[in-house]
């Protein structure tokens, strides 16, 4: 009775209750409620069927794989950043003040040369005005060296180099000359009969040599202000500064004493020719009128001194424009003749190691320093060599009925055909003339060049129509000799001697010329008689 009591109630609640319909669940909505997770749920519905949450191991782990990731995330972009700075500018690079962050070699090249442009000085004096540039006041830009140095700015260290809040502020690479500085000031601010001028040193075309120019005492530009605002613009090129001319009453700023002993100095290093080793026995001789040319005095007007100097940058643009051309060599095969058993018989082209001249800076250094000591020894250029290649040829000279070669015996005035070590056929000949340096060269030849007819010329003669032409050393070889039948009879050159050819009869000449082809081997031996030989 009770149970139905109690099952009544139930029925009861539930026809009481209120019926609501629920709307279908849209994908933007809340998310649905998850019973299970619920205690009260658990304990309703039974606890196997509750849903358990992710163990602590799985979160680790998750963690360390979003850690991972991040790192090489990281590294991905820290290699990408290094990779695309390696040829660029690095951050936190100026020059001039302008951001050089990114830029290519090429890019600086266009912003020093443009920065070095507007730098200028507006310079007042007493009723006249005038505006300069960094050249008209005696500063020699090294823009190659200035671009180096800013690509190589912050050094090479990974981290330092990229890092942004470390900046560097980047001058130009420059030479001073105070001299150029104080004729410029003096030129366009005191009049000519007002100056006072430095002796200095010039060089006289017509006697070669330098001789000191004596100066004066006058009016000279004080050269502090000007000096200040050079230097301003080294360190910081690309703008426009302007400074008030001051005037000073002085003596001769240099003496002439002091010039003749520069004067001296320079003519010593005139006195030989500069000479610069390449590789082997190469040399590059420069003349005394090029190196007069670099003579650059090192002057301090206010403390009345000159020094002999000379200008680098000229001596680097001319060894860039003259080393290579005159120092480089192209690598040449060696060709060897070998015979059956690999003996080298020959060598028809002679190997030659290839030179290639590198870091010219380096040279011009090594030149600007053996100039400033006085020292006349060869300077030794930096060089890449490459050892020559070498090609054998075999001939088969050392075994029977091998190959065609021919050999003149001076001593018996007679040339011999073999075909390896089998004899062919001996001819009588008339070698050149053992005197006046018209004799034959002994060694070992090849023949180059043939002609059926040739019109020969030399010292003193001209003798048209010689037949059978085989050259096998230079300007000498064998051909017919119609007109020195006597002494190719008697076999004495002494007497009857050509310019060095080998004269032979006609038909001794043509067989020569049907049976040994170009690139057949001479072999010259012995020695002139000095009467005849038959």
């Amino acid at each position: 009775m009770a149970m139905e009591e109690q099952e009544e109630s139930r029925i009861s609640d539930v026809d009481q209750a209120e019926t609501v319909t629920m709307p279908p669940t849209m994908g933007n909505g809340p998310d649905p409620v998850d019973l299970f997770a619920d205690e009260e749920a658990e304990r309703a519905f039974g606890a196997g069927v509750s849903h358990k949450a992710p163990s602590s191991g799985h979160r680790g782990r998750t963690i360390l794989a979003l850690l991972l990731l991040a790192v090489l995330i990281l590294m991905g972009c820290w290699f990408g950043v290094r990779a695309f700075f390696r040829d660029r500018v690095a951050p936190g690079v100026t020059l001039g003040g302008q951001v050089m962050m990114g830029r290519t070699k090429d890019q600086v090249k266009q912003i020093v040369d443009r920065q070095v442009r507007d730098s200028q000085v507006e310079i007042k004096g007493e009723g006249t005005s005038a505006r300069a540039g960094l050249k008209d006041l005696g500063v020699s830009v090294d823009s190659d060296a200035t671009v180096t140095k800013v690509m190589n700015a912050k050094g090479s260290a990974g981290l330092s180099r990229l890092n942004p809040f470390h900046s560097e502020a980047v001058p130009l690479v420059a030479e001073r000359d105070q001299l150029t500085m104080d004729k410029y000031l003096t030129e366009h601010f005191i009049p000519r009969q007002d100056r006072s001028a430095p002796s200095t040193i010039v060089f006289d075309q017509g006697a070669h040599a330098f001789r000191a120019q004596e100066g004066r005492r006058g009016k000279a530009p004080e050269l502090g202000r000007v000096q200040d605002a050079v230097s301003s613009l080294i360190d910081k090129p690309g703008r426009r500064l302007a400074v008030g001319m001051v005037y000073k009453d002085v003596a001769m700023p240099i003496s002439l004493d002091t010039a003749n002993k520069v004067a001296s100095q320079a003519n010593q290093r005139l006195a030989k020719d500069l000479v610069i080793k390449g590789a082997d026995n190469d040399l590059m001789t420069i003349p005394a009128a090029t190196v007069a040319t670099w003579v650059k005095p090192v002057t301090d007007l206010d403390k009345g001194t000159m020094e002999l100097g000379f200008d680098r940058q000229a001596i680097n643009r001319y060894l860039d424009q003259e080393l290579a051309r005159q120092l480089n060599r192209d690598m040449v095969t060696a060709v060897n003749v070998k015979n059956t058993k690999g003996d080298v018989v020959a060598e028809t082209t002679k190997g030659v190691d290839g030179v290639r001249v590198k870091d010219v800076s380096a040279t011009a250094d090594l030149v600007v320093k053996a100039l400033e000591q006085g020292d006349t020894n060869p300077v030794q250029a930096s060089a890449e060599i490459t050892p020559h290649k070498e090609q054998t040829r075999v001939a088969r000279y050392d075994v029977p009925d091998g190959d065609m070669w021919i050999q003149v015996n001076l001593s018996d005035q007679t040339a011999t055909a073999y075909h390896g070590t089998t004899q062919v056929k001996t001819f009588p000949i008339c070698s050149g003339k053992p005197a006046d340096g018209r004799w034959s060269d002994t060694g070992t030849f090849f023949i180059y060049l043939r002609y059926p007819v040739q019109t020969m010329r030399g010292d003193g003669y001209v003798l048209p129509n010689i037949t059978w032409v085989s050259y096998y050393n230079g300007d000498e070889g064998f051909h017919t000799a119609n007109w020195n039948s006597t002494g190719i009879a008697k076999g004495d050159p002494a007497l009857y001697g050509s310019h060095g050819c080998i004269n032979m009869y006609e038909q001794d000449a043509k067989w020569v010329f049907d049976n040994a082809p170009i690139g057949t081997m001479v072999k010259v031996v012995g020695q002139a008689p000095s009467g005849s030989a038959r």
